[in-house]
């Protein structure tokens, strides 16, 4: 069961599109071992068990063998799932003259030191090509394992609206386990297993969720392992573009992948100017001054590039993230005179380096050269992507390569990092912008809104002559493609938090208006976007969407403890007390209990003791096992009519205070 032949096999199983998989789950408590996988073409289960009553090692070891056609799937299974493995297929023969107990200790003995060395960072013992079996890691593919993104599978059960929300039933360390114990973990095991399995599902968009469904990422590495020949079948996206840019930037630099750098450049300081593209030039006063003053800006590696002014009664924030409006709650409408018009560049930031002549300085102009053979070629096939999965594939491969080169200039152990690239990218990227929304405003057309990449304008139809020579001017001159969306209304919470209808009925939503959440996203009281979207959309009131909802998965919300903190609900009638594990699944009722949050005694910050985690005169009801036909008469709905109220008052009065009489005074609108 050797790795030699390994990658072969996957190139052979890839190419023949026959991917098998088995769906597992391993737990390691001191006094059990226990590994339970899921055959879903089968759909058959397969248990092994080591305890005082059973070892099943040698069955295990003989059916791992047997499954050399397929991939087993473990969630965060190669920094951990795996290496217990590996571990325990090259060394159980050795145990012949162990116990079952003694099997146990050396397996969670080697299980604690392998979530000891991930915590520190350290490699996985066995590597991926090292393994004596194919493997899965959905945790790896959805970059679950950045820390941005973290996101545990109790958390998925939760955003995948699982029935139970399971935690370890027992502590690890536990002995004289009972037999009663080891049910327990059997029931938590499958458990996991199935909520990976509906994970993975996800993954290859056999799915309803509308973010993914037919969105098969497995099939997409599928494409790109054989199109470019890079073992990417555990890689995230981001990993995905860094090894795209590393192969064509070596077949253009004519270097081997062993002679890459290691690191970036790194700079004392940066000169501002330097960062600013040579066509950029304003004409109103306000503009060319700001202009002048940050020319004059040094900055060192540490400084970010933070700037607000106003213009034209909009405030413009200058950020690492780019340009953005400050926007107000305000509802902007068409009409037969007046347009609202969405202006995005095409692929900016990349346009930006490319057509400037960017590249990081210690790469030379190789880079630069093999990223626009990666823009160009992405352009070149876009079009045939509609009807051929594989070139659709390999369109996003080129896709994920070509945006990621702006976010690695900036991560300083990445081997393109130059943060005067990033600097650049990002002020000419801006005052670029500045200068299409001056040239607007100096015409008499109404910016309502610039987020990163585009404008919205308010345009009057006489004025559209004029936005058209604009544009092409601005086109021009900066040889960026601006892309037009027309739409007929937007309602503003904030910059981030709003919902625009479009003139041909599509709605685009985002922040407080979001309907549907990518998985590593919190949907907790999902109901409340939702009776936003259709009181905006479709001017159905508040109440009667939340009155009307019977899904009691969109009711839920989440908490989860931490080493400081932990869950208790307190029933004030009752006076009963429970103590809740680390994650919480739970709706506000109108029977229940208070839900606090308690200070653990050795936190050392300076938070308070207790405080209610919704505040108010609510109760709520914990609901980590829920069922779909939960009975739905419990629910206090009017807190949720409430939140939803709360947000659509702050739109309609523009942020002004407004006292929110009851819960159904919005059913008039």
């Amino acid at each position: 069961m050797g790795g030699g032949t390994r990658m072969d096999n996957i190139l052979k199983n890839f190419k023949n599109n026959k991917m098998r998989v088995i769906i597992s789950d391993l737990e390691t408590y001191l006094e059990m071992f226990l590994c339970v996988c899921y055959d879903p073409q089968e759909r058959s289960w397969h248990r092994f068990e080591v305890s005082k009553w059973k070892n099943d090692i040698d069955k295990l070891v003989k059916y791992v063998e047997l499954q050399e056609n397929h991939h087993f799937v473990f969630y965060n299974g190669l920094r951990f799932d795996t290496q217990v493995l590996e571990f325990i297929i090259r060394n159980y023969e050795n145990w012949n003259e162990k116990g079952n107990l003694e099997i146990c200790a050396i397996i969670s003995q080697l299980a604690a030191d392998t979530i000891d060395d991930s915590n520190y960072n350290i490699f996985p013992k066995y590597r991926e090509v090292e393994l004596s079996f194919k493997t899965i890691d959905p945790f790896e593919v959805a970059h679950y394992s950045n820390k941005n993104r973290l996101v545990s599978l109790k958390r998925l059960e939760f955003e995948m609206d699982m029935e139970n929300l399971e935690e370890t039933p027992i502590d690890f360390k536990k002995k004289d386990i009972t037999k009663e114990d080891c049910i327990s973990i059997i029931q938590y095991c499958e458990n996991d297993v199935k909520a990976l399995y509906k994970f993975y599902k996800v993954l290859i968009g056999k799915t309803e969720h509308p973010l993914y469904k037919g969105n098969n990422q497995i099939q997409l590495r599928q494409d790109i392992e054989t199109e470019f020949e890079i073992p990417c079948l555990n890689y995230s996206d981001s990993k995905i573009g860094d090894e795209m840019i590393k192969k064509f930037y070596c077949e253009e630099k004519k270097i081997n992948y062993s002679d890459l750098p290691k690191k970036g450049t790194f700079r004392p300081k940066i000169l501002v100017k330097q960062c600013i593209a040579t066509y950029v030039v304003f004409k109103t006063p306000q503009l060319k001054e700001f202009h002048n003053q940050i020319r004059k800006r040094v900055m060192t590696m540490k400084d970010e590039f933070l700037e607000e002014i106003k213009f034209y009664g909009q405030t413009y924030t200058f950020a690492r993230g780019g340009l953005h409006t400050v926007n107000k709650s305000k509802i902007f409408k068409a009409s037969e005179d007046y347009l609202i018009i969405d202006w995005d560049v095409s692929s900016y930031y990349p346009a930006i380096i490319i057509n400037n002549g960017k590249y990081p300085g210690h790469l030379g102009k190789e880079f630069l050269k093999g990223y626009k053979k990666m823009f160009d070629r992405r352009l070149e096939l876009k079009p045939l992507a509609k009807t051929d999965k594989r070139i659709k594939g390999i369109v996003g491969a080129l896709k994920l390569a070509v945006n990621s080169v702006y976010g690695k200039s900036s991560d300083m152990s990445n081997w393109i990092f130059d943060k005067q690239l990033t600097m650049f990218t990002t002020i000419t990227g801006e005052l670029s912008l500045m200068m299409l929304i001056e040239a607007y405003e100096l015409k008499g057309i109404q910016v309502i809104s610039a987020n990163t990449d585009g404008v919205t304008i308010m345009i009057h139809k006489d004025k559209l002559d004029a936005m058209t020579k604009i544009n092409a001017w601005w086109m021009n001159l900066t040889q960026y493609e601006l892309e037009r969306t027309d739409y007929s209304k937007i309602i503003f919470s904030t910059v981030n938090d709003y919902i625009a209808i479009k003139t041909d009925g599509e709605v685009k939503k985002k922040g407080d208006f979001l309907t549907d959440f990518e998985l590593h996203k919190n949907k907790s009281a999902r109901i409340v976007p939702i009776a936003l979207s259709e009181y905006f959309v479709n001017n159905k009131p508040i109440a009667s969407t939340i009155n009307d909802h019977n899904n009691i998965f969109d009711f839920a919300l989440r908490q989860k403890a931490s080493k400081d903190f932990h869950y208790e609900g307190h029933n004030r009638q009752t006076g009963e007390k429970s103590v809740y594990n680390k994650l919480i699944r739970y709706y506000i009722s109108k029977t229940g209990e208070k839900l606090l949050k308690i200070k653990n005694p050795e936190c050392q910050t300076n938070a308070v003791s207790i405080a209610q985690v919704d505040a108010g005169d609510w109760v709520a009801t914990v609901c980590n096992k829920l069922k779909k036909d939960h009975p739905l008469d419990n629910i206090n709905r009017n807190y949720y009519i409430d939140k939803a109220n709360r947000i659509v008052f702050n739109i309609l009065y523009e942020g002004k205070k407004h006292k929110i009489e009851s819960s159904n005074q919005l059913t008039l609108f």
